[in-house]
């Protein structure tokens, strides 16, 4: 891509920076006001370990990231997906998806996550018996699937779109040039992505419940409501990517020609507009000014602008910053698959040796971060000295 089908350094550092963001977000999910632990079914409690000291700025950090992480992190795994269906045809792309995406998750999925979990199953039950453990996990929680939910989930909208390029090879290309027919009036295609989403989001959300899962699906559970809201970022990211995308979004390395303290601006209005709107919602509901219909639809009408707003502002700032490669920011791109892959471990873990420990929130929230961080960066550096794991990872 001139510019839009090349591979660019700040599309892999910006994958690299959500990476670090998903670390963030499971390191604070322990310290929360609105955190809890069910001893008898660990796996709905809100994260396998939770501690009594909590922080209301917690809170904060984890519903911003929750508006746009994992979407920009399906926008962005889109963007290859056609260049690499075009170049290597749909059955090989498919298998090197499969090596790429199914084995790590099989792996996760059978050894490192169980371990993650172990934690619980001793918090729950001070015991340290291996058998009632895997019984436990598997029949009573049900096989927890934990952050790999994403990368199963990725490989089936891999198949998907193999499906699509296999029936019709222009789908990609045609939508992608209509976008940026679009982007010639900006304001007119940010109301028709806006509305995609809402769509994509809002209706099955009202019908399934906020943040509901799947559930009994084991390794294979997904969050049902996003199903469509993370597949529309795909596609999206899909359509681009068969497009010289970068130059007709991008002016002067600007997103729409508006710099990035523009774009972080507009999203930190838009988040602190969502949280006043959802506390008045919830206000207007118990007082029975609005239905609990009618004000989980202004959330959610506020969590889509939220959420564009702030992948906006990710775009706009790495596009525009990252010029050139950095040593460090190289080093954490070649690992940041592996990093996703080992690091809920590391987390439970130093959750659960800091429970007994009386220390500041933050403080907590730190040596957890930084240490899963540093535990599963060394860990994926020491597993791609493997030339065959190298190719996964």
């Amino acid at each position: 891509m001139s510019n839009g089908n090349a591979r660019a350094i700040w599309l892999d550092y910006l994958r690299s920076f959500v990476t670090l963001l998903v670390v963030a977000h499971h390191a604070a999910l322990a310290y929360p006001t609105f955190a809890h632990f069910d001893p008898a079914h660990y796996i709905y409690s809100t994260a396998p370990i939770v501690d009594d000291n909590r922080w209301k700025g917690m809170d904060f950090f984890i519903g911003f990231n929750d508006l746009f992480f994992m979407p920009l992190m399906f926008l962005i795994s889109g963007l290859f997906v056609y260049r690499g269906l075009a170049r290597k045809g749909v059955n090989a792309y498919l298998r090197d998806r499969f090596m790429r995406l199914g084995v790590p998750f099989l792996i996760a999925e059978v050894l490192l996550i169980p371990l993650a979990y172990a934690p619980s199953f001793y918090k729950a039950t001070h015991s340290i018996d291996v058998v009632p453990f895997v019984r436990d996990y598997i029949s009573t929680q049900q096989w927890p699937v934990g952050p790999p939910w994403f990368i199963w989930l990725l490989l089936a909208f891999d198949g998907i779109g193999g499906l699509v390029f296999s029936y019709w090879p222009s789908f990609f290309l045609t939508v992608g040039n209509g976008l940026a027919d679009l982007s010639k009036r900006p304001f007119r295609l940010f109301a028709v992505i806006y509305a995609l989403v809402a769509l994509s989001l809002i209706p099955l959300s009202l019908w399934v419940g906020q943040y509901t899962w799947v559930g009994h699906w084991g390794p294979f559970d997904f969050q049902l409501n996003r199903l469509l809201f993370y597949w529309l970022f795909f596609l999206v990211g899909s359509c681009l990517g068969a497009t010289d995308w970068q130059n007709y979004l991008f002016k002067q390395n600007k997103l729409f020609g508006k710099g990035w303290p523009f774009w972080l601006g507009l999203s930190l209005i838009c988040y602190v507009l969502f949280v006043m709107i959802s506390r008045l919602g919830e206000g207007w509901v118990r007082q029975g000014k609005l239905s609990a219909t009618e004000g989980y639809f202004m959330y959610d009408l506020f969590f889509v602008a939220s959420c564009l707003a702030s992948i906006s502002a990710c775009l706009s700032y790495f596009k525009q910053t990252i010029t050139r490669p950095s040593k460090g920011w190289s080093s954490l791109s070649a690992n940041a698959y592996g990093i996703y892959v080992v690091h809920y471990g590391f987390v439970t873990w130093l959750q659960f040796v800091l429970l007994s420990i009386d220390l500041p929130v933050i403080v907590k929230f730190l040596i957890v971060f930084s240490g899963a961080l540093i535990l599963s960066w060394l860990c994926s550096r020491l597993a791609r000295r493997s030339s065959f794991v190298a190719q996964i990872l």
